[in-house]
């Protein structure tokens, strides 16, 4: 990470004045007013060349030749079984298209992925050094941003852009919520202006609304795992089935077209601490009926958690996580039947 983004949450971390609130302050902070959370562990890799959206287009799950300049999409990058190598937010720049991602899983897939260029006019550079990514959330947050960059985008998944810092977004009503990408020395500065108006928060609390707003994640421990249609990412746009060919792609149509998800994400809460990724959920008879995808805990003292669930398990009221009962909550979104 570069010295001054690092430098700037260094110092905020280290101020015994500023401790961070608990997951409840955190809450009643977005209803009246906003927080702020820098959001090291994601990474950003450069797509760039004359072939980029011409070679995403021919590996991701999702069109890359089509997309707005004022709009982001996210995608999937599987093997040819289909299983999901990493999910990725594609976010257009004046040289080409970034990736956005669980920076240990986008370092571990960028040799793989490097190896399908062949002679395409395709150079793949990771950002993660140089640019740094921050999550805002709540109406003073959005105040805020606006005041700052004025125009913000409208709808879920837009994208705005103020000289190099990008704006996106997200997920999560009803309280707004937006991801900013710039410069890691840009990005300290907004990082001292904001966490000065706003309720700082950690990575936890973000994960948390993003559990609750149904988007998945791939993580180390989840590579290969799960189908891109098991984690919904159909409902979330993530998956075009008219783009023609990708790796995985006979597996991900076929179960679509023939109806044969047999798999699907929930959202659920348990009285416990948060389960790791790719941990298994057992029906009352131990047997396997789900993987946790991500869990965060919540200010009820247990967690909050989104699984792929065998679809004929998921009424079962014997569900559980290491002997904590599994309470299945609503998505916000409509899932795949």
């Amino acid at each position: 990470m570069n010295e001054p983004w690092q430098h700037a949450l260094t110092v905020s971390a280290d101020d015994p004045s500023q401790p961070l609130p608990g997951i409840g302050e955190l809450e009643a902070a977005m209803q009246d007013g906003g927080v702020v959370t820098p959001l090291p562990a994601l990474g950003v890799l450069h797509v760039a060349g004359s072939d980029a959206a011409e070679f995403l287009h021919n590996q991701l799950t999702q069109d890359t030749k089509n997309i707005a300049e004022n709009e982001t999409r996210l995608a999937a990058w599987c093997n040819p079984k289909g299983r999901a190598r990493i999910l990725v937010r594609i976010v257009p720049s004046d040289t080409g298209l970034l990736l956005i991602a669980d920076a240990d899983v986008l370092a571990a897939i960028q040799p793989k992925l490097q190896m399908f260029i062949l002679r395409s006019q395709v150079a793949l550079t990771p950002l993660t050094p140089t640019e740094g990514l921050m999550g805002l959330a709540g109406p003073s947050a959005e105040a805020l941003l606006t005041q700052t960059v004025g125009s913000l985008p409208d709808q879920v998944n837009g994208l705005a852009r103020a000289g190099d810092l990008h704006i996106i977004k997200l997920p999560g009503e009803p309280q707004p919520r937006y991801l900013l990408l710039a410069p890691s020395a840009q990005l300290a500065d907004i990082w001292q202006q904001y966490s000065a108006a706003l309720t700082r928060a950690d990575a936890a609390f973000w994960q948390l609304l993003d559990i609750r707003a149904g988007l998945p994640e791939v993580t180390s421990q989840t590579q290969e795992t799960f189908i891109p249609t098991m984690l919904n990412l159909e409902p979330l746009q993530g998956v075009e089935y008219d783009k023609g060919c990708y790796p995985g792609q006979e597996v991900i149509a076929r179960m679509h077209y023939l109806g044969q998800l047999k798999r699907r994400m929930y959202r659920a809460r348990i009285d416990a601490e948060p389960p790791a990724p790719g941990q298994t959920v057992v029906d009352g008879k131990d047997a396997q009926a789900g993987i946790i995808v991500s869990a965060a805990a919540n200010a009820e003292g247990g967690s909050e958690l989104l699984a792929v669930l065998k679809i004929d398990k998921a009424t079962d009221t014997d569900l559980r996580v290491n002997d904590a009962a599994l309470t299945l909550l609503d998505l916000p979104y409509q899932p795949p039947a």
